[in-house]
């Protein structure tokens, strides 16, 4: 039996009769004509872990799961909801960043500020991406307090009432992460990796 119930959420919209749902929340158009939509690869990385999770009978949830973009307060609501249902909840949002062009480069994982126990569980996600991308060398941290999670009080990770974190999958206003995010290869990586960390929460 899975030890906890996770709580998946792909950050911004879908796309809906090819139109993207989210004002910005995209790559630039790259010389080779391709563009990224935050909220497209999100649902790809959520569906990715989902297919394996239900393989191996892990219960997990796409709190969204509409090609919408439902507001913050909503996701959070609906989270929260379940939460005092199934009590055991962990939730996991899922985004790609972005800075001005080629500037912002790396792999993050955030929570709520202060001391919780949703550091522990971003720890574990951390190592799972390093282990997924042995070769990738930017991953920005924060080790301030003794943990590598990054702080800050995102409406999600402050509002939720279970364990939450919040993975930054690398940019994709940067060519190198973009190459990585727009490709199966990279996607499944990132998928691989986050299911990684949740079968090693699972375990302790």
């Amino acid at each position: 039996m899975s030890k906890y119930y996770w709580l998946l959420d792909p950050g911004h919209g879908g796309i809906i009769n090819g139109i993207y749902q989210t004002k910005g929340k995209r790559s630039p158009i790259w010389p080779d004509g391709t563009q990224l939509f935050e909220g497209e690869f999100t649902r790809d990385i959520v569906k990715r872990m989902q297919l394996k999770l239900n393989e191996l009978n892990i219960d997990n949830q796409d709190i969204v799961n509409s090609e919408k973009d439902i507001s913050l307060k909503r996701r959070v609501g609906i989270a929260n909801s379940i939460h005092r249902r199934k009590k055991n909840c962990i939730y996991v949002s899922i985004h790609a960043n972005a800075y001005k062009k080629n500037k912002g480069k790396g792999w993050e994982v955030w929570t709520s500020r202060g001391e919780t126990k949703s550091d522990y569980y971003a720890t574990f996600f951390f190592n799972a991406m390093k282990e997924e991308f042995s070769d990738y060398k930017y991953w920005r941290i924060d080790t301030s307090d003794g943990d590598v999670d990054k702080e800050s009080n995102f409406y999600v990770l402050k509002n939720t009432s279970m364990p939450a974190l919040l993975t930054e999958n690398f940019f994709m206003t940067h060519w190198d992460d973009y190459q990585i995010i727009s490709s199966d290869e990279g996607r499944q990586k990132i998928a691989n990796a986050h299911v990684n960390a949740i079968l090693k929460i699972e375990k302790i």
